[in-house]
């Protein structure tokens, strides 16, 4: 892999490039990092209000 490569934005990939990618990369988590990051804030802030009011 190229510096070049390395250093593009995603922007600059076309859609199917992308996916090609994404396939290459072999890493599927689906939504749950965003499902699990939102349970984790909506558990920090009912922290925050029941122990400060």
């Amino acid at each position: 892999m190229s510096d070049q490569e390395l250093t593009r934005q995603e922007e600059d990939v076309v859609a199917p490039e992308f996916d090609l990618e994404e396939i290459r990369d072999g890493h599927s988590f689906g939504n749950w990092p965003e499902v699990i990051g939102l349970i984790f804030t909506v558990f920090v802030c009912w922290l925050t209000f029941a122990f400060r009011g």
